[in-house]
């Protein structure tokens, strides 16, 4: 048992309840967006059935939309300020969101965020076939 570093590694919770751990590295982003990732951590992460559990620092607005086809997402801002913007059929949604709170983004829609105030949020992401396009 380790204390860790939310944002040095993702927690994976798998379909039968068990926790894995991937410890990221320098390149693991773009070894991951890249669509055929080459590190161990970053195909475990891309073909995960189960849900990734990371802490991100919200320093400035993300710079790509992002999906998660496989399973919604739960974002908890646990502080700053950021203001969420989620694409549905009809148009483009906004959602302010304060420190402690938490929203739910639907499996298959776009997103992404602006930051008003630096915080840290933290994602339960179904991450298999998450897919990022420019901003």
């Amino acid at each position: 048992m380790d204390a860790i570093d939310l944002t040095q590694s993702y927690l994976i919770l798998e379909p039968d309840h068990h926790v894995e751990r991937v410890d990221l590295f320098d390149g693991f982003w773009e070894d991951l967006a890249s669509g055929a990732p080459e590190s161990e951590g970053a195909q475990r992460v891309a073909r995960t059935e189960g849900r990734m559990v990371g802490r991100y620092p919200m320093t400035e607005n993300w710079p790509v939309w992002e999906r998660h086809p496989g399973g919604d997402e739960v974002l908890f801002l646990v502080s700053g300020h950021m203001v969420l913007h989620v694409e549905f059929a009809d148009g483009v949604r906004t959602l302010d969101l304060r420190a402690g709170q938490t929203c739910v983004v639907p499996a298959g829609l776009w997103h992404t965020a602006d930051v008003l105030e630096p915080g840290d949020l933290v994602g339960m992401t179904a991450g298999k076939g998450t897919e990022h396009r420019p901003r």
